[in-house]
């Protein structure tokens, strides 16, 4: 359910605020402390330039051309070719829920006073964003030392240059009602933020938290359909190790299997289950984990002042706070963390096929030899495990160099955001055909789930999926457990 309105006070704005606005249509308001807080930077940054004093981006060139100096005459001139020279993004264009999250978020950040921006442009972003007005950006630009391409073409579209989106077309953008003045720092005030990125991660947040309780409750119908033992979760085995994430998995999966019932079956099950059932906990607890540590790093990240140079006290201070390093870490850790899940996940489909594990037939077909059964669905999740690893490599390994060797290094955040996406894309794929093998082995051993959350998902499955034992096309099963794992049904 979308907020009705987020208030924007440059402190308090998390992922779910983001999320509320940028996908759900919730409106902004700017607080009255944020705005004088901007408006306060841009007094002081008015009183340096009156004094004669340099400040970056505004009286000099920048990078590796920072000691060029802007004369009088040159400075507003420099304001427009700075915006216009770094609106480069290539690629396809961003969707525009992207492009709202980093609106909103630079909208707060603007609002915590370091850049100082005219206070008719910080109110442009505002009116943009409740007006539905979304600049066109595009993929690749953003080397995670600032997502100068993205801000410089949304600074411009509120100016009246570049393109939006009016529902799903791409138009020229409109002319505002007041054409808001490029102040004599505006340009490079707008700009230094990787508040693109930061908006993204904090949809990413959003969406992986979403992801991981639905496949947490696939995973919890797949230990009764192969009769797990649930002693694995008993909460005496996390205290053991003592590990948050892992405690809070754990706890989710006995509140889903309560009231389940267990009798193992299957000659190589005597004595304990494969590892995929066993450290469940273990694993996905570190997703859980790195979830909580990339939210820490966002509640910095979008209530953050990243300017360079920073307005503060009255001065301009070189910074490096737009290197967004931790994000990149953070995003990273995320990647890590559920690549490893999305092998368990694999693996459980695989035992769940697999007769020496379950007692049912091989790939649960009705008649093992002229029907495959769910053989194939096999190949689907190890494929699908195998390109979610494959997007785990961190950023880290990557190196650039830019600006004349002046940016000799870069977090490369909007990468690891763009990939972090693409897994969340593949877990989705992957968690829906576990459920689908799953529901057809409860089917094939004619068992009801006992466990409170599992019978739900049981039932909305039921309800979701082609029924019947034939050999067919099973992608289309995958689909429509995609999309009931999308829906709002719930497990409680």
């Amino acid at each position: 359910m979308a907020l009705n309105t987020i208030v924007l006070d440059g402190a308090t704005l998390m992922p779910a605020g983001v999320d509320a606005v940028a996908r759900h249509g919730a409106a902004v308001e700017l607080a009255p402390t944020a705005r004088a807080r901007n408006e306060a930077a841009r007094e002081a940054i008015d009183a340096m330039l009156a004094r004669g004093a340099p400040l970056y981006g505004a009286t000099t060139g920048v990078g590796a051309l920072r000691d060029r100096t802007i004369g009088d005459a040159d400075r507003e001139r420099f304001q427009w070719n700075l915006l216009r020279s770094h609106a480069v993004s290539a690629g396809r264009p961003l969707a525009p829920e992207l492009v709202r999250a980093g609106m909103v978020v630079r909208a707060n950040q603007l609002g915590a006073g370091g850049a100082g921006v005219a206070p008719t442009l910080l109110d442009a972003l505002i009116t943009a964003l409740n007006a539905g007005v979304t600049p066109v950006t595009r993929e690749f630009g953003s080397l995670g030392t600032g997502d100068l391409p993205a801000l410089a073409e949304i600074a411009l579209a509120l100016l009246g240059e570049g393109q939006v989106w009016r529902g799903r077309e791409l138009v020229d953008a409109p002319a505002p009602a007041q054409l808001p003045r490029l102040g004599l720092r505006d340009a490079l005030g707008f700009m230094s933020s990787n508040a693109v990125t930061a908006g993204h991660a904090a949809l990413l947040s959003v969406e992986a938290r979403r992801l991981q309780g639905r496949w947490l409750e696939v995973a919890a119908l797949s230990f009764e359909a192969l009769d797990a033992d649930p002693g694995v979760l008993d909460e005496r085995v996390q205290a053991a190790r003592g590990g948050r994430g892992q405690a809070e998995v754990a706890r989710r999966l006995r509140v889903l299997l309560a009231g389940a019932t267990f009798e193992p079956r299957g000659p190589d099950r005597l004595v304990q289950d494969p590892y995929p059932f066993r450290v469940l906990p273990q694993v996905d607890g570190v997703g859980r984990d790195a979830l909580d540590r990339l939210d820490e790093v966002l509640a910095r990240e979008l209530n953050a002042r990243p300017e360079n140079a920073l307005i503060d006290d009255g001065r301009a201070l070189p910074t490096g706070n737009f290197h967004a390093a931790d994000l990149a870490a953070g995003l990273d850790a995320v990647r890590a963390a559920f690549a490893h899940s999305a092998s368990l996940i694999a693996g459980r489909v695989s035992a769940i096929l697999d007769p020496r594990m379950s007692g049912l037939s091989p790939f649960l077909a009705a008649d093992p030899g002229p029907d495959s059964g769910h053989m194939m669905l096999e190949y689907t999740a190890q494929a699908t495990a195998v390109e979610i690893r494959s997007l785990a490599t961190p950023m880290a390994v990557q190196s650039v160099w830019a600006s004349l060797g002046v940016e000799s290094h870069a977090s490369l955040a909007a990468t690891a955001a763009s990939r972090t996406a693409e897994m969340l894309r593949a877990m989705d794929v992957l968690v829906a055909t576990e459920l689908v093998v799953a529901v057809r082995a409860l089917g094939v051993a004619a068992r009801i789930p006992g466990g409170a959350g599992t019978r739900a998902l049981f039932d909305a499955a039921a309800n979701a999926l082609p029924g019947g034992t034939e050999d067919r096309a099973f992608g289309h099963d995958v689909e429509a457990a995609r999309r009931l794992l999308r829906g709002s049904f719930s497990t409680a």
